[in-house]
Parts: structure tokens; sequence; C-alpha cells
């Protein structure tokens, strides 16, 4: 098996859903390990598909890829696929690949599909990370945490990463990730209402973990006491319905410890 050279890296366009709706992403950056050929020079699919959908083992769905020779897609299988299953180099000379995966029941169609919305790549030092929302940063982070606790392929066998190759693939830096994963949790601690707010900007959950940790210093105070009453007594960020969407669980906040 031959590794195809990273700076000579595949451009995907994925699809994947259902017949008639299909989700679209595209993927710039693949690790130089997803790219394998057999001995005839063709392109092994079991291979990328570890990569760019690494709970492959877990989702029961058709594969095919689209061929420019024939100017359709053409079925390679279905999911577990094995290593006969390739593509021919020739449908390979434009650099860009496009592949649909197509799920057979709504259960299958659970897991994140990788993209570049929102990449961290070229970022300068001191630019502001993008402001994500908060559905797709849920996805990024499960997905970067899944890579490094280890994944199983079509064979059975178990994959792990370092958290800093997992960031690679979800295409966010770890330092953002980490981040993300901090206020994610702190905000289920505090009763933050995540399916109500998947598709707000990841600002508001930031803003509304930033009003009750402020408040640790300032507990069974007549200043936190009155500020405290004030929070709960008015919605939990602006984009919430009613003041009972996001609410912090009994006895959190009297707590004195707001660590994880």
């Amino acid at each position: 098996m031959k590794h195809r050279n990273e700076s000579e890296n595949l451009i995907l366009e994925i699809e994947a859903g259902f017949s008639g709706n299909y989700s679209k992403s595209t993927v710039t950056h693949l690790d130089s390990r997803a790219i394998q050929y057999n001995s005839e020079g063709n392109l092994v699919f079991s291979q990328l598909l570890k990569y760019i959908f690494p709970q492959e083992s877990k989702g029961n769905f058709m594969i095919s890829y689209y061929s420019p020779t024939r100017q359709s897609f053409v079925y390679l299988g279905t999911n577990p696929i094995d290593n006969t299953a390739v593509i021919n180099k020739q449908e390979l000379i434009s650099g860009l690949l496009k592949v649909k995966f197509r799920f057979i029941s709504n259960a299958d169609f659970s897991h994140p599909i990788p993209d570049d919305e929102g990449s961290d790549e070229g970022d300068k030092v001191g630019r502001r990370t993008k402001e994500r929302k908060i559905g797709y940063i849920i996805e990024k982070v499960a997905r970067w945490r899944n890579l490094y606790n280890g994944i199983q392929n079509a064979k059975g066998n178990t994959i792990r990463m370092t958290l800093e190759e997992a960031a690679k693939q979800v295409d966010i830096s770890k330092k953002s990730l980490d981040d993300y994963l901090l206020q994610l949790r702190f905000g289920r601690k505090f009763g933050f209402n995540f399916e109500e707010h998947k598709n707000d900007k990841v600002g508001i959950l930031r803003a509304y973990v930033k009003n009750f940790k402020k408040l640790q210093s300032k507990l069974n105070t007549e200043a936190g006491n009155a500020e405290l009453k004030v929070l709960l007594s008015s919605r939990g960020t602006p984009s919430c319905k009613s003041d009972k969407c996001c609410v912090p669980p009994p006895g959190v906040i009297q707590s004195k410890d707001f660590n994880l």
C-alpha cells in the first residue's frame, strides 16, 4: 500500500442523509494517512472512510462516489466496507472527490459529518475565534473526544489519536476545542438549554456561564443575593422564550464550589 503525498491532498465534497434530503460539506485538509493506494494505483476507500467518517462501524449506510467519466454516482457498497472497494485513479485526476452516504434509518444519521465550516486554519495570532453555532460546536467537541477515546473500524480494531491529532481531523484548534468543552460543561452544570439554543451563537452560552460564575465570590452576601435574585427571576439569555428556558438545577447556585 502506498500513501499519497500530503501536498497532493484531495478535496472532498460529502453528501450525507436520505434520498432527496442530504446535507453537504467540504473537507480540504485530510491527514495524509487517509489517502492510500493499492498496487494498481487505485484509491482504497476503506482507509479514506476511517478519517472522513470515523464512526463508520456504527452506521448503516450505502456508499457511492461521483464518477466524472460516467457523469453519475457509482455504488461502492454498504458499510462496513472492505479493502476491495477502490476508486480508479483516473477518477481523481481533478483532485476533487464527491462522496455520498445514504443512510438506511434515522438512527444511523446521528454522527457529525466533517466539514471546514468555521475552520481555524489561517487564523492569525490575536484574532478573535469565529462565533460558531452552539449545535455545531457540540458536534465538533463530541467528534474530537471520540477520536481521542478511540473508535472502532470495520474490522473491529480500535483507532486512537492524541488530542492534537484529533483536533486536526476536526479542523478546529485544540485551544478552541478545550475552551468549547469547558463552556459546554459549565453550561450543563448551570442548566443551559442546549436544545433550545442549538442554532444560536456560542456567545450566548459564554454570557450565560459568565453571569453565574461571577457570583462565586459574592455568594451569601447582600449584593450577591440581590444579583442572584434578579438573574433567577428573568430570562436566562436574551434568546430565551421564557424565564423557565435556562435555569440552574436546585442547589447548584447555593454551592460555593463552582468547579467541575
